[in-house]
């Protein structure tokens, strides 16, 4: 491998600012990207932001950027992929592309070839063969140059292992820890999903605050590199200082969905740290013995004319239990549309992608009372 790696952490589209100050947090030489955030470092750097990258989507490693597609032929893959590895290519951009595919075919072993951007969201041609899996190779042609990139990651960063059951609305595990961040949440501070369902924005706060690394329960498509230095991965750190101990309180009215929580979250090694009840959004005590915090949740979302005039009830219940219930805290959701019907001072609304549907993030600070 080269003295020096430069990469590109993907992310989901709206997520480039709480992923850029996750890696400044890191201490990674990072520049904020469309659709991620471009780092710069020592080699091996790949494999410290798989493993403690918790808002990014997938770790491509930049192998060359060309201006023709025979300067390709120059491009070494053996310490990657070995002399006889399958590999999946995707491709992207229309610069000079379909050429630089045919010269990458003549030299590869590819077992599909397909069109997508460098998150792989509509990539073609997913297969599986015996034994290991394919590896992964980006080409994007993009003003006049072709940029061949490497993943490093596997499977996407939001399977991290803990989360083997799901709830009714899955929130993925990058999403939620993005949302924190949208939402101005820092380690130490007391927090409340009132709707928490399998628990994954306590779980990855829980996490977040103990120091833990998200990646620690997973394997990476770069340790089966040719030239993956096992000991100097094995040598990383798994923790960091942890924050100082605050309350993380999550509730549901559905059993079932705490039950699922509590399974996660001991798998995740942080059940300790939570607090979970069955109690009804609309229906909120105040907690007099816990702090000003945040109070969030991943709002249900309608696509049906009746759906959404239920919805509107629901929301507006919410907002009057939050005011009642937790004065002084700040609040954040995440939701499709309707954000103005909580009646809630909304100060921040940021946009993003969930699921295939354009979301926001609104938040803002509850009413003092007295």
């Amino acid at each position: 491998m080269s003295h020096s790696e430069s990469l590109f952490a993907s992310c989901t589209p709206g997520l480039e600012s709480a992923l850029f100050e996750e890696c400044v947090e890191l201490g990674f030489e990072a520049k904020a990207v469309t659709g991620g955030v471009e780092l710069a470092g020592p080699a091996g750097l790949h494999a410290r932001a798989n493993l403690w990258l918790r808002t990014a989507s997938r770790v491509l490693l930049r192998v060359a950027v060309v201006q023709r597609d025979r300067e390709l032929e120059r491009v070494s893959l053996v310490p990657f992929f070995g002399r006889d590895a399958a590999v999946r290519l995707h491709v992207s951009g229309e610069e000079g592309t379909r050429e630089a595919q045919a010269a990458l075919q003549r030299r590869l072993r590819l077992v599909a070839a397909g069109k997508g951007d460098e998150d792989g969201r509509t990539s073609t041609g997913s297969v599986r063969t015996e034994g290991n899996e394919p590896f992964d190779l980006f080409l994007r042609g993009e003003k006049g140059r072709l940029t061949l990139s490497v993943d490093t990651s596997g499977e996407l960063l939001h399977f991290r292992g803990y989360r083997q059951e799901v709830g009714k609305a899955p929130l993925r595990e990058t999403l939620a820890a993005g949302v924190l961040r949208l939402a101005g949440w820092t380690p130490g501070t007391p927090l409340w999903d009132v709707m928490c369902g399998s628990g994954t924005f306590l779980i990855e706060a829980a996490e977040w605050a103990q120091g833990l690394a998200p990646g620690r329960n997973r394997r990476f498509a770069f340790e089966r590199f040719a030239s993956h230095d096992a000991p100097a991965f094995a040598s990383l750190p798994r923790t960091r200082p942890a924050a100082p101990a605050s309350p993380f309180l999550g509730s549901d009215l559905n059993a079932g969905a705490l039950g699922v929580a509590r399974r996660n979250a001991r798998r995740a090694g942080v059940l300790d740290a939570l607090t979970l009840e069955r109690l009804d959004a609309t229906k909120l005590a105040p907690r007099p013995n816990v702090a000003p915090g945040l109070v969030l949740a991943n709002l249900p979302y309608g696509r049906r004319v009746a759906e959404k005039s239920e919805l509107a009830g629901l929301y507006r219940a919410v907002g009057r239990a939050l005011c009642r219930a937790t004065p002084g805290w700040r609040f954040a959701f995440l939701l499709e549309e309707g954000a103005l019907l909580l009646g809630l001072p909304i100060e921040t609304d940021a946009s993003v992608a969930n699921g295939g549907l354009h979301c926001h993030v609104v938040s803002g600070h509850l009413p003092k009372t007295g």
